[in-house]
């Protein structure tokens, strides 16, 4: 098992977009109580990466403060062109 490749997901109850990511060999954080956040998932990042989610980030939050922070959301620029992420 792979502990620093594997993450907890949890999603914003409140915002359908916003997510926070604990590896999984981190404690949970109390402000995680299971009603402002909720369980979504747990993900492998040597296969998985959910839209929005960047590894490299994730793993720099796990240094400096042990929850990584992300958004889905899609970001329209012009007709014509591309989705892109935000």
């Amino acid at each position: 098992m792979c502990a620093r490749k594997t993450f907890y997901i949890f999603a914003k109850s409140s915002d359908g977009q916003l997510f926070c990511a604990v590896r999984q060999d981190q404690p949970i954080p109390r402000m995680i109580d299971g009603v402002q956040w909720r369980y979504v998932t747990c993900i492998d990042t040597t296969r998985d990466r959910p839209f929005g989610f960047d590894v490299d980030d994730a793993n720099k939050a796990m240094r400096n403060g042990g929850v990584y922070f992300y958004k889905r959301e899609f970001v329209f620029s012009q007709p014509r062109t591309l989705l892109q992420a935000a």
